[in-house]
């Protein structure tokens, strides 16, 4: 487990930054995935992602980002979200 600086500073370094928030603007879908470098997903804890949190993240280029309509328990939406991303590469090609 990692705290939130360390968060903070795996997301300053990747090349792509998600954190999954249900206040999230953007869809999943609707984010460019780069064809190289590193992909961050951040989910939070089952109570949520704090204010501050949230705060942090986006300082650092984290984009707030839905995976649909509904908000899924932290034990799926991670593998939910890297399986949405890794799908639209060439990653898994």
């Amino acid at each position: 487990m990692v705290g939130t600086p360390g968060v903070v500073d795996l997301l300053r370094d990747a090349a792509l930054a998600v954190v999954l928030h249900e206040a999230g603007e953007k869809r999943l879908t609707e984010l460019n995935v780069p064809a190289e470098g590193v992909v961050v997903v951040v989910m939070g804890p089952e109570g949520g992602i704090s204010d501050e949190e949230l705060e942090a993240f986006a300082s650092v280029g984290a984009q707030p980002t839905r995976l649909g309509s509904t908000v899924l328990r932290t034990s799926t939406a991670g593998v939910a979200a890297a399986a949405a991303l890794l799908s639209r590469t060439r990653r898994w090609s």
